[in-house]
């Protein structure tokens, strides 16, 4: 499967944190294709493992999403909302989501008060808080809205679509971590007939948008000796982006996430991915921004750990940007890592 497609696909299948279900039975169809198989441990991770011996290295990314549940059904018929994960206000109003009910999706609308209706010109100025966020899915009182399976509690997701602004460059909500799951898969594809001596294991996290906590059971479960953590790395080269950070760049390469708010990466693990990438021409760029990665939560269980991190622009938007051409050579960087790693441990 072509990891373009493989991409596309997943970034369709809702997962909202907490709500892995539908994209975590996609993913271990994929797995099981392959002939192998996928274990779900208590949290909802999905792992498998390819070798049986040598050095433990593992790859995760992270399956969840940002999205919404329902927190209330009001007597008007609309629902009141409880974000999941770090969504910016400003990209709620105006936007489709699909709920995932009991009885099936149902359609909303996160509706926006028209400048027909505002009394307080100051009122266009305003962000709408999410508190202050309804959706409407066409009833006009809550035993109309239950009558369709709404529930407390049931998640929902943005609807989604993807476009290219590029040949390369895709756009979709989503990006964050489908791109990573996605890598991770055509890693797998290609190292599962290699026989490597090491033992590797792919890990398809849950839970990482509000607190890494899959990650934090996978560290304390397995405390590998290698983590690779495949995510986005936010990119500097989009309009009105500033010049604080040092520009990492769409479609220049998987950049080293080095320094961000959760975790310092190994500089034995840099050096030695240097190396690598230079030996097979991969391009490299390296990142110090803000936020945080799998790898973060598995380093405190003693684990050498490195973020591969896609370039990504327009981090948590309706709108993210990324290269495939990155997607590739991330793909490419993890297999070459897994052999240096292999011929590595043999000198020992």
């Amino acid at each position: 499967m072509e990891l373009k497609q493989a991409m596309e696909e997943m970034i369709m299948v809702p997962g909202v944190s907490g709500f892995e279900d539908d994209i975590r039975e996609y993913i271990r169809g994929k797995v099981e294709e392959l002939g192998l198989k996928a274990k779900e441990d208590n949290i909802g991770n999905l792992l498998t493992t390819i070798g049986d011996s040598g050095q433990h290295v593992l790859f995760v990314a992270h399956m969840d999403e940002l999205g919404l549940i329902v927190s209330k059904i009001d007597n008007d018929g609309s629902i009141r909302i409880r974000k999941v994960g770090g969504i910016d206000d400003r990209t709620l109003v105006g936007r489709v989501v699909e709920i995932k009910t009991q009885k099936g999706k149902v359609t909303g609308v996160l509706g926006l008060k028209p400048p027909h209706l505002m009394t307080d010109l100051d009122d266009r100025k305003k962000v709408v808080v999410w508190q202050d966020v309804r959706v409407d899915v066409g009833t006009r009182s809550k035993k109309e809205t239950e009558r369709l399976g709404v529930r407390v509690l049931d998640p929902m997701v943005f609807k989604k679509d993807i476009s290219y602004i590029t040949p390369d460059i895709v756009c979709a909500r989503g990006v964050d971590d489908r791109a990573g799951c996605a890598i991770i898969f055509d890693a797998l594809e290609k190292l599962k007939d290699r026989k490597l001596p090491l033992k590797i294991t792919f890990v398809w996290s849950v839970q990482e948008e509000i607190g890494l906590k899959g990650a934090k059971v996978v560290g304390f479960n397995l405390h590998p000796d290698y983590v690779f953590a495949i995510d986005t790395m936010t990119t500097t080269d989009a309009p009105q982006m500033g010049d604080v950070f040092e520009r990492i760049l769409i479609g220049s390469g998987p950049a080293l996430r080095m320094f961000d708010n959760a975790a310092i990466a190994s500089p034995k693990l840099r050096k030695m991915i240097e190396e690598v990438a230079k030996a097979a021409k991969i391009p490299l760029q390296y990142g110090t921004g803000g936020g945080a990665t799998d790898g973060a939560a598995m380093q405190d269980f003693g684990s050498l750990m490195m973020p591969l991190g896609i370039p990504m622009r327009y981090t948590h938007s309706p709108t993210e940007c990324a290269s495939v051409k990155d997607m590739e050579n991330t793909s490419k960087l993890m297999v070459k890592i897994a052999e240096r790693i292999a011929k590595d441990s043999k000198r020992r």
